[in-house]
């Protein structure tokens, strides 16, 4: 059949043509997000009980000792935006050279898992 496509098992979106993908997507943004706001909230918690020395990560107690706490949250907010915004353009990629839905779930694993072992350690820290 000429111009026939293959369907990929989703429901397109009425206005664009483009695949539903909201409640899987929305959940990964969610998990991720809280996952790191968990992980910072244990991290303030434990360097306002312990000091910076109880920061395992060199990189964060260093830019926590020079710049400030003010600082160390814009960087978490700005990881958080970044990674959320990789799993999207790779969940919604326009073109199917940029559309990797597998890699887009395992980059939203793993930083769900990276935000619970670091909000997990902090605790057990405190």
């Amino acid at each position: 059949m000429r111009g026939a496509r293959r369907s990929s098992g989703r429901r397109p979106d009425r206005a664009s043509g483009a695949p539903r993908h909201g409640p899987v997507l929305r959940f990964r943004l969610a998990s991720l997000v809280a996952a790191q706001m968990f992980d910072f909230g244990t991290f303030t918690v434990m360097v306002g009980r312990h000091g910076v020395e109880s920061e395992a990560n060199p990189l964060v107690a260093n830019g926590l000792a020079l710049f400030g706490m003010p600082v160390v949250a814009i960087l978490k907010a700005a990881l958080v935006i970044l990674l959320a915004a990789i799993v999207v353009l790779l969940d919604h990629g326009r073109t199917t050279r940029l559309r990797s839905p597998r890699l887009a779930a395992t980059i939203a694993v793993l930083a769900v898992l990276g935000g619970l072992i670091g909000g997990i350690a902090n605790v057990l820290a405190t």
